[in-house]
């Protein structure tokens, strides 16, 4: 049972967190190599990338894609 209600506290928490605007996975997959060559250049991206910052929190797939981006940029940079 603690593991269900976990579950039901982390989608109250996504619920909560919904925007009138959203980004799908394929519109932040499209801009994902722009908001991470900004991360790693230390860009402020806070208010340019918003919607990806947001979808990322809530996206598991998108972040993993996201950090593997992230760790082979830095490994060139």
């Amino acid at each position: 049972m603690g593991e269900s209600v976990d579950i039901m506290r982390q989608l109250v928490k996504m619920v909560a967190r919904t925007q009138q605007r959203e980004l799908d996975c394929g519109e932040v997959f499209a801009v994902l190599d722009q908001y991470t060559e900004a991360i790693v250049a230390g860009e402020d991206v806070s208010a340019e990338f918003a919607l990806v910052i947001q979808h990322l929190d809530l996206c598991r797939d998108c972040l993993e894609e996201y950090e593997a981006l992230l760790s082979v940029l830095q490994k060139i940079h």
